[in-house]
């Protein structure tokens, strides 16, 4: 049975007493009765006017027709930036933000720019994804770009890449003449599990994860001569290795410090954080425990691999970035799902944090003001450094006062910390392995998935790939995307190729 009353002629029902009402003359009925005569008629008339504005309404917006344009983010983009038409909140209406039509523009236009082999090994096709890589663009002032990869668990290798292949890499370099020097650098560093570049002192930072030894990393300069001046490089090179712990700790991650800074970089351990300063000299950022003597116990982990830290206090960290403009401020994550923050200028290294919803792999500032954090959980968001409480407090709406300010809904990765991962705000980009073994596009003004190329949009690798880099080559305007797939570094750029330079 339908719950609306019946009508009955000559009678009216309130809604509010549950029952019906003779309708009576206007002279007679209360002033304030909804079953006077003038009061029924007031209302019929309100209802009937109403459904017929419905109508019209319907009518008119059968006859309205979007423009095709709207269906495309770059076109319909800059259109509306040249009519000045005003944002709306409906998705999908008024004016797009100029960061993403700055990143749809660049990923549609993506295609395969070559690939780099580092001419290290016969058996290339099966080899499984690198660790990691690095390749020194242009920050380094030099007119060759380097590439350096981590191809297997023992040795760090680096190849020039030459300044012809800006456009466009070879699929794999030249073997040197007989009798020549090799065209590589071999640097050992076991079970490297990050390569980078600290510009202002031209060195590269190794870090290595070899179990049972403790974390090390391993500094070097890397020759920046000329390519074209025929000079080869030495098959090893001169390097310093400076131990980051006693046995068990394992360095995930270094991170180098801004030309401002007084530190040259620091690194993320499964011990904490450290810093090394200028001089080379280490110093840790976490608290320390107390000094247990002589009983060795109390150095190993739990047998979960983790060691007995309060809890209030970093101790296995996976990434770390100074915010932007501002090398006093470190920010960091890792197995704890909090995002920690800390002021290097204070006498004592004091760390403050906010909850995020799973462990972290990636930390990256963005901004003056905003920091992107992604990790396991299909979990990455855009925090607002002016809007972070480090308490439990709530807003009116009763969410956290440290809710993000940005989600990416459609990013994927469960259970990996080894994933690839890359930001780049000049294109207003996030690049990110999928747990499907893809590699997607985000904006990082709406946080939406960023249709790419073909090439790119169609790329799938055997496992999810674990290293993404971009970086800008000299003699190139925009930034290029690089990935490690297998015992390859792919490129891809939106500079359309020659067809004789593809594959």
């Amino acid at each position: 049975m339908s719950d609306t009353p019946r009508e009955i002629p000559g009678f009216y029902w309130d809604p509010e007493k549950k029952r019906y009402f003779k309708v009576e003359k206007s002279q007679t009925a209360p002033p304030t009765a909804q079953w006077s005569s003038s009061s029924v008629k007031r209302r019929e008339h309100e209802s009937q006017v109403a459904e017929q504005a419905a109508k019209r309404q319907q009518l008119t917006k059968n006859h309205v027709k979007r423009s095709v344009l709207t269906r495309d983010a770059v076109a319909s983009g800059l259109l509306a930036r040249e009519t000045e038409i005003d944002r709306t909140a409906e998705a999908g209406r008024g004016k797009r933000e100029n960061g993403d039509v700055l990143a749809a523009a660049w990923a549609r236009e993506v295609t395969a720019k070559g690939k780099i082999s580092f001419g290290m090994s016969w058996e290339l096709s099966g080899h499984p994804h690198m660790s990691c890589f690095y390749i020194v663009g242009k920050e380094s002032g030099s007119k060759s770009a380097i590439a350096y990869s981590a191809l297997d668990s023992q040795f760090m290798v680096g190849t020039y890449i030459e300044p012809t292949e800006a456009a466009v890499v070879l699929s794999r370099p030249q073997r040197p003449a007989a009798g020549s020097l090799p065209t590589y650098n071999i640097v050992h560093c076991s079970h490297t599990s990050s390569i980078k570049y600290h510009a202002p002192s031209n060195r590269m930072l190794l870090t290595s994860s070899e179990p049972n030894v403790g974390g090390t990393l391993v500094l070097f300069r890397p020759p920046l001569d000329d390519v074209s001046s025929g000079r080869n490089w030495s098959l090893d090179i001169d390097h310093m290795a400076i131990p980051l712990g006693k046995k068990w700790c394992v360095a995930h991650q270094s991170t180098p410090a801004p030309a401002a800074s007084n530190l040259l970089c620091v690194v993320g351990t499964s011990d904490g954080i450290m810093s090394i300063h200028s001089d080379e000299t280490p110093r840790w950022l976490n608290p320390r425990p107390p000094n247990l003597g002589l009983d060795a116990r109390a150095e190993r982990p739990t047998p979960r691999g983790r060691f007995n830290r309060p809890r209030k206090t970093p101790f296995e960290i996976f990434s770390q970035d100074f915010q932007v403009d501002n090398h006093n401020v470190l920010f960091a994550g890792g197995r704890q799902p909090r995002l920690w923050i800390s002021d290097l200028r204070a006498p004592a290294v004091e760390w403050s944090s906010i909850k995020h919803g799973s462990s972290i792999a990636h930390v990256r500032s963005i901004n003056p003001y905003q920091v992107i954090v992604a990790g396991l959980r299909d979990c990455m968001s855009v925090y607002d450094t002016r809007f972070l409480q480090t308490g439990e407090q709530k807003d009116a709406a009763g969410r956290n006062a440290s809710s993000p300010v940005l989600d990416f809904s459609e990013y994927r990765n469960q259970a990996r910390f080894d994933i690839g991962w890359d930001v780049c705000p000049e294109l207003n980009l996030v690049a990110s392995a999928q747990d499907d073994s893809t590699v997607k596009l985000f904006s990082l003004s709406s946080g939406g998935l960023v249709r790419a190329g073909t090439d790119l949009e169609g790329f799938r690798a055997k496992n999810p790939v674990k290293a993404l880099m971009f970086q800008t080559l000299r003699g190139e305007r925009l930034p290029n995307l690089y990935m490690a797939d297998g015992a390859y570094l792919k490129k891809f750029g939106c500079a359309p190729a020659s067809d004789g330079d593809q594959e």
